[in-house]
């Protein structure tokens, strides 16, 4: 009886994890700041103060964009412009991302400017300690640039000079994925000393919409000594609200070097100031007929005599969290732990090696489908002494079956007698008859890495496989609803759970294919449950990523073919 309820147990728990996944877990979806004039920011507290009047009408990006001058910059990766009133980066387009995989969409917008419906921006500048009567620039500075076009080839810079012949300039220079250096600097030619600190700064105004699961953080997220800190929008307007006595502690911090912004599922803006550069950080909420966020830095103060000059550097990343693009920037550029901006999880340590794998076969294969293949290759190989001695112990099963047919009919009435003949059974052939399902018991965390990082990762963002596959973060597009594609109909939310794929009837059927090599099992209850197995897999399954129901399938496929081969050998060693 033991093993009876234990082959239960077994059952329940990968159901229940199977379905608790499908409940819970969402299937993919398509996701697509200044100081005002009165704010006070110092160097050794916050980034508080007033937001600017809401604007009375929400406009299109490209009226808000026509009534500005600008300066342009593009490279492979990003496109956009920068106002040349307040030196702010506020318009920048993903060049290599879609809102969706139909041709004719528009790419992401990731930075949009002041008077549209969700403004995110990035400003840089200079601040006083105490008032000394010098103009500094502000978000109403018009300045002026040495070009009108930023490039990889191509830097350029902004210049402003004050009436007390103070000339700041903001120099750009852009690399050809996501990287901005950008270096302020002051050349005093006043007869006065000066004494300012630079500040830097990421603001979203209106509260972005996420999809606000749990194994997905979106918000701000930093690396402020060697501590990863992420916080949704609900802790920053809870606990860093400018109108707050007492804030929570994160909500001002010291630090060498590090770096801090927002991450979306897919996408991520970061102020990164030099390693040695010490700076106070500071994260905000503010509301004055909406919400904002900011996320910034302030550096030392910094005391500049006449005829002397002072240049402050430091990078923002905006653009695509790529795994590939996020370890280089880690190595060329020593931003410590720049890969931890992918959301990993707590299973970091299974999540990582599963994307580094997927990625390292893409390199080979060209295809994330070909390379998700190859890694369940991989992971049969690592599993195969466990497999090859649970296999072995079902073809024994399935050899032992006339013999437990025969005690079945023997001691119809004694069942614990039965029991414990099937136990000596058992052990005098080296049978276990829950064998079968540690296999399944083990591929569950490995299922569970490969869908977080089908999830949160973007290299298989709209990746096709081959056929009918074109995205292999979504689940299987032609559904049995639409006669697999030949009835073109957008099937409603609630007949989706029935809407199942191709991909997924061919995992159900390999999964029936690999039942029919086990032995059946001698009680009718289990054999039930047995049977209907690949049929829940099925249903479960088809609301998942493709590429996950890809790596099942394959999975299942392996595993057939080894069973054969096992309980061919064994069968004819002992026929």
């Amino acid at each position: 009886m033991n093993e009876q309820k234990n082959l239960y147990l077994a059952i329940g728990i990968s159901i229940a994890i199977i379905i608790f996944f499908q409940i819970l877990l969402p299937t993919q979806p398509i996701q697509p700041p200044p100081l005002e004039d009165n704010e006070t920011l110092e160097p050794a507290t916050s980034i508080d103060g007033q937001s600017k009047q809401i604007a009375e009408t929400i406009q299109s990006r490209e009226d808000v964009l026509g009534t500005t001058k600008r300066v342009s910059f593009k490279n492979s990766s990003v496109e956009g412009s920068i106002n040349l009133k307040g030196a702010i980066i506020d318009d920048l387009i993903l060049s290599k991302y879609k809102t969706s995989l139909d041709p004719e969409s528009n790419n992401i917008q990731l930075l949009l400017p002041d008077g549209t419906a969700n403004p995110y921006y990035i400003e840089t500048g200079w601040k006083e300690l105490k008032d000394t009567n010098i103009d500094l620039p502000n978000i109403d500075t018009e300045w002026v640039s040495d070009s009108l076009n930023l490039t990889p080839e191509n830097p350029i810079s902004l210049t402003w000079t004050n009436s007390q012949n103070i000339t700041f300039k903001v120099n750009y220079s852009i690399d050809d994925k996501y990287m901005f250096s950008i270096t302020q600097e002051i050349i005093n030619k006043s007869n006065k000393n000066i004494e300012v600190f630079p500040y830097r700064l990421i603001k979203r105004i209106n509260t972005p919409d996420t999809i606000n699961f749990f194994i997905l953080h979106e918000g701000l997220i930093s690396l402020i000594n060697d501590e990863l800190l992420e916080k949704n929008y609900d802790d920053i307007a809870e606990d860093c609200t400018s109108s707050l006595q007492t804030k929570k502690t994160f909500c001002d911090n010291k630090s060498q070097g590090g770096w801090l912004g927002f991450t979306d599922k897919y996408w991520m803006s970061a102020l990164i100031p030099n390693s040695d550069q010490s700076i106070n950080v500071n994260y905000r909420h503010g509301n004055n007929g909406r919400d904002s966020y900011r996320a910034g830095y302030v550096g030392q103060i910094y005391n500049i005599t006449p005829n002397n000059s002072f240049s402050y550097e430091g990078r923002l990343f905006v653009g695509a969290k790529k795994l590939d693009v996020l370890s280089s920037y880690d190595e060329k550029l020593s931003i410590p732990r720049f890969t931890d901006a992918i959301d990993w999880g707590w299973f970091s340590f299974l999540t990582k090696p599963v994307s580094y794998a997927i990625n390292w076969f893409y390199s080979y294969a060209g295809n994330f489908g070909l390379a998700i293949i190859a890694f369940t290759i991989l992971m049969r190989l690592i599993l195969f002494p466990l497999a090859q001695a649970s296999f072995k112990s079902m073809a024994k099963m399935k050899k032992l079956q006339p013999d437990m047919q025969r005690l079945k009919e023997t001691y119809p009435n004694d069942r614990q007698k039965m029991q414990q003949e099937l136990m000596a059974l058992y052990k005098r052939e080296g049978a276990n008859p829950v064998a079968g399902c540690l296999p399944i018991l083990v591929q569950i965390p490995i299922f569970f890495s490969l869908y977080k990082v089908l999830f949160v990762t973007i290299e298989m963002y709209h990746a096709p496989f081959y056929g009918w596959i074109d995205d292999l973060s979504a689940p299987d597009p032609l559904g049995l609803m639409t006669l697999f594609g030949i009835i073109p109909w957008s099937v409603p939310p609630i007949l989706s759970i029935v809407d199942i794929g191709i991909l997924p009837i061919f995992m159900g059927f390999t999964m029936w294919l690999q039942q029919k090599l086990n032995p059946a099992p001698a009680d009718p209850t289990q054999a039930r449950i047995f049977a209907l197995l690949p049929f829940v897999f099925t249903f479960v399954l088809a609301g998942f990523a493709a590429g996950l129901v890809l790596y099942w399938s394959v999975n299942n496929i392996l595993s057939i073919a080894q069973q054969w081969f096992i309980q061919r050998r064994i069968l004819a060693k002992n026929g």
